[in-house]
């Protein structure tokens, strides 16, 4: 029997990092357009947001108080108290005081899905309007939707200051978080076809 030869082997793998690079590259594509996608408020109970930038805790209190909405935020450093975070994120602390709810269990966005549906059943939730970074709101919708499947969802994403999803390609910072990203992306999308 004749042995395939080496010309198959590269063509496999060859396909194998064209494959590999387009659906790296559509995830980037989709990230950049998250960001301009908007959603209304009337059929959602409350706002999260899962912690990692200023600008995302912003965001969420802006939604949430345009909609007089609860705002609960997830993964809050545990030292951190309410008033700090909202000058951290540079909102008005009696918004923070009246209407916000911290949560310091979430360390991982996995945890971050586990601390929002204990909350959200808590609150006897059904529809979430969840604020993250567009880089990162694939992977959190993922989580949160196998967290609390019965719960809607719309993700409101912002864009990151420090990571260029649409031009990864122009700075290291970028293309190391962007690829990272991915790949836990991926791993995630796996584990739920598999389960």
């Amino acid at each position: 029997m004749k042995k395939p030869s080496k010309n198959i082997y590269k063509a496999i793998i060859a396909l194998c990092i064209f494959l590999v690079g387009y659906d790296f590259a559509n995830f980037g594509r989709r990230a950049e357009k998250l960001a301009d996608a908007k959603v209304t408020a009337t059929e959602y109970d409350a706002v999260v947001v899962l912690t990692g930038g200023r600008n995302r805790i912003a965001r969420a209190s802006e939604i949430a108080q345009l909609y007089s909405l609860p705002l609960f935020i997830s993964g809050v450093h545990k030292d951190a108290t309410s008033d700090e975070v909202a000058i951290a994120a540079g909102v008005d602390p009696v918004f923070f005081n009246c209407c916000v709810t911290l949560g310091y269990n979430a360390r991982t966005t996995h945890g971050n899905g586990l601390e929002i549906a204990n909350w959200a059943k808590e609150e006897d939730i059904d529809g979430l309007i969840v604020v993250t970074s567009n880089y990162h709101m694939e992977r959190a919708l993922l989580e949160l939707k196998r967290s609390m499947p019965h719960v809607e969802l719309a993700g409101q994403s912002v864009d990151s200051p420090v990571i260029d999803a649409g031009a990864w390609w122009t700075t290291p910072t970028s293309a190391k978080r962007m690829l990272v990203e991915w790949f836990k992306w991926r791993v995630v999308k796996f584990r739920d076809l598999l389960t």
